[in-house]
């Protein structure tokens, strides 16, 4: 009985459950001359146009609750560059450290991590008449939460093909 006892008062004293999150739920955004899935709380957050109103290139999200998350959805203001050439220099800096990439005529993807290791990013671009990308950029603290949204959103960006 005392074993039981002492069970129990353990599991009282454990910290509880962890809540299972709320699933995220997503909507479609049109801009930069595609269409992709994103989850909503990137829409609530804050945005702007890439270009200015003038010269809309495509938009930018910043999530509420990930102050180091950043999604781009645009269109290339050069066509002359392959897919991968433009993704590279929009993206890849001089100390990112690329952990993968993929480099075709019509679509190019990348993505690494920052130079200090703290920040992981994802791209991609694909060229029909003009070159159309997304990029994202997140802490890597956050990988489990956006890891698995950046390849829904490639998965919805392909389809635009």
């Amino acid at each position: 009985m005392r074993a039981i006892v002492f069970a129990l008062g353990l599991l009282m004293l454990a910290q509880p459950l962890a809540v299972a999150k709320e699933p995220i739920k997503w909507t479609t955004s049109i801009s930069g001359g595609s269409t992709i899935e994103i989850p909503v709380f990137f829409v609530e957050g804050d945005g702007r146009l890439l270009g200015g109103f003038a010269d809309n290139h495509g938009q930018t999200f910043d999530p509420i609750g990930y102050p180091d998350a950043e999604l781009r959805q645009y269109r290339a203001d050069n066509n002359k560059m392959s897919p991968f050439e433009y993704l590279k220099q929009a993206v890849v800096g001089d100390a990112h450290k690329v952990t993968y990439k993929l480099d075709r005529p019509s679509l190019a993807a990348v993505s690494g991590t920052s130079a200090d290791g703290t920040a992981i990013f994802y791209g991609m671009c694909q060229k029909h008449r003009i070159i159309t990308c997304f990029d994202m950029v997140w802490n890597k603290k956050d990988q489990a939460t956006f890891g698995p949204i950046a390849e829904r959103i490639a998965r919805s960006f392909r389809k635009n093909r």
